[in-house]
């Protein structure tokens, strides 16, 4: 794609966003949340909170200190450390100390500041963008993360494709194709619409092996299986009732950073307790959340929690393989 179509795509996107802010339909988000639309007329920057919240560091030491310290904050993943590393990041930002740039919408995004994250990755991507810089794949995909996040599933399709027309040069661009695909099937699923998500899954699958990636390539075929387990949750709207065998099982899949396992229980025929083991440092509540709608949808298809979209694939995915033993 030419830098003036592309340009002119991301134009339509984030114009379309503003719009839709100005219009103020009243329509609901994904989940009940407020609609895109809402959320963006009713951000103030920074927010009310923001004053009221302490922070016990020293913002006049440099930003390849604080970072550590955001991401240690948003590790621990309760309300109060939240905000104290979203206020640190815009701290930061306001005084021009935040390296490149992405990691402010980036540490928004992680501190479920999600309309300010929306604004945030706009604006750079609008920067990468009038540079003509490649690259950056994963601003592009948090950014459809948050449009997923409120529903808006066009305009993350959107962020996703301009993504693919962004790539990294060689040797990472075959991944990162890889990963933008895997995303798109993501949100071709959480439409239903799963013919295209298995079309996207298979390009996603097939990409990864042939990666000339200087290192993670052992966790190549790992990801395929991933994406494989994921186009298999397709043709299963919901657990089997009565029919599992009792007992309990274990499965593994890739999350983050590394294995994501999970113990299920069975009784009764039906799953009755989920359990994960994890390395993850940011999992945002996901390691709690997902299972508990699992075992309280009886389904392995549930919502992802936004930020931690990685953690949550891993959760069910290992979930898939844990109840394949008790005879899915």
């Amino acid at each position: 794609m030419h830098h003036r179509t592309v340009a002119a795509a991301l134009a339509a996107l984030v114009g379309a966003a503003v719009v839709a802010a100005g219009a103020m339909t009243g329509a609901a988000g994904a989940q009940g949340r407020p609609s895109l639309a809402q959320a963006l007329a009713a951000l103030r920057v920074p927010p009310a909170w923001f004053d009221a919240t302490a922070v016990a560091w020293n913002v006049a030491r440099p930003w390849k200190e604080a970072r550590l310290e955001i991401r240690r904050l948003l590790g621990l993943g309760d309300p109060a450390s939240l905000r104290q590393a979203v206020k640190l990041t815009y701290i930061y930002c306001q005084k021009k100390d935040i390296g490149d740039g992405h990691e402010y919408p980036m540490y928004l995004y992680l501190g479920g500041e999600t309309a300010w994250a929306v604004q945030a990755y706009e604006a750079f991507i609008r920067s990468l963008v009038a540079a003509n810089t490649p690259g950056h794949t994963g601003a592009y995909l948090d950014l459809a993360a948050c449009y997923r996040h409120f529903g808006e599933h066009a305009k993350a399709l959107a962020s996703a494709r301009l993504a693919l027309e962004r790539l990294a040069p060689p040797p990472w661009r075959v991944a990162g194709e890889a990963h933008v695909w895997d995303v798109i099937g993501d949100l071709y699923a959480d439409q239903g619409d799963a013919a295209r998500a298995r079309e996207a899954y298979g390009r996603a699958a097939a990409l990864y092996p042939t990666s000339t990636q200087p290192y993670g390539r052992d966790l190549l075929p790992r990801r395929v299986a991933k994406i494989q387990a994921k186009r298999d949750l397709l043709d299963l709207p919901g657990l089997p009732a009565g029919r599992l065998k009792d007992g309990t099982y274990a499965g593994t899949s890739l999350g983050y950073l590394g294995d994501v396992g999970v113990t299920a229980v069975v009784k009764g025929g039906r799953l009755a307790d989920l359990t994960v083991r994890h390395k993850e440092n940011i999992p945002l509540g996901a390691t709690e959340i997902i299972p508990r709608r699992i075992v309280e949808a009886q389904s392995l298809n549930v919502h992802a929690v936004t930020g931690a979209t990685t953690t949550g694939d891993a959760i069910r995915v290992a979930a898939l393989e844990a109840l394949r033993k008790a005879g899915l």
